[in-house]
């Protein structure tokens, strides 16, 4: 159980790097030197891109219409079909005395979503850690109509 709890718990971390790193400290740099480059990559089931979201706008609303709060772990049925891939990206955090060195971006995890449910597993880039969660049928539509 304490598994699954520190499980459920990274992926959370996930979307709120996604969504909490973005405000970082801003007064300290100039906007245009210090744009967080933070994207999503859409790919269909067949592993071709279908679109990048960059904007503020669209990363807040991904983040907004996921709604973590309401998923669940759950066992992935074995009659599903997968629909496409979401890869969320961050560019790493600036450090002091970096320089002008671009920062570079870094893969936090990858949601691979089923045509035929309400689920989404979680591909953390570790070794054997995938975790299948039912996500709320809105966030479902949702990821399936960033796919169409």
């Amino acid at each position: 159980m304490r598994e699954r709890t520190l499980l459920g718990g990274f992926i959370l971390l996930c979307l709120l790097l996604l969504a909490g790193c973005r405000a970082g400290n801003i007064a300290k740099f100039e906007v245009d030197d210090f744009s967080k480059a933070q994207k999503i990559v859409i790919h269909d089931a067949a592993g071709r891109e279908k679109a990048v979201l960059t904007g503020e706008a669209d990363l807040d609303r991904f983040v907004e219409v996921m709604d973590v709060e309401g998923w669940r772990l759950a066992e992935l049925p074995e009659d599903l079909t997968q629909a496409g891939s979401f890869t969320l990206w961050q560019e790493e955090t600036a450090k002091l005395f970096q320089g002008e060195k671009e920062a570079e971006m870094w893969e936090i995890c990858t949601f691979q979503c089923y045509e035929d449910g309400d689920y989404l597993t979680v591909d953390t880039g570790l070794a054997n850690l995938n975790i299948t969660f039912a996500i709320p049928q809105s966030a479902a539509e949702y990821l399936q109509s960033l796919l169409d």
